[in-house]
């Protein structure tokens, strides 16, 4: 998603990304996308209303999140299934 963006920026836009996690940005034409002050950049803003709202949002259109779940001992098969890209969703490491 985020070379996506960066692909479809004009030169000297921003691409900002907010609470997303990436394990790593894949390899991507530096030179075409970065060149001609394009930025990539991430924003931390949002607040305990957002939040909220958001949940309240989330409530109303049935959103359903993927979880996959783990045992406590499980925790290192958790993060090798992460690592991997093996799971859709959340993993989430039950005690």
């Amino acid at each position: 998603m985020v070379v996506s963006a960066l692909a479809s920026l004009r030169k000297g836009g921003v691409v900002a990304i907010n609470a997303i996690h990436l394990d790593h940005i894949p390899e991507f034409d530096y030179d075409r996308l970065l060149w001609g002050e394009r930025q990539m950049r991430s924003v931390a803003n949002m607040t305990r209303s957002d939040a909220r709202d958001f949940l309240n949002l989330a409530a109303e259109i049935h959103l359903q999140p993927k979880v996959t779940t783990f045992a406590l001992d499980q925790a290192n098969e958790a993060l090798a299934a992460i690592k991997s890209d093996s799971i859709d969703g959340a993993a989430v490491v039950i005690p």
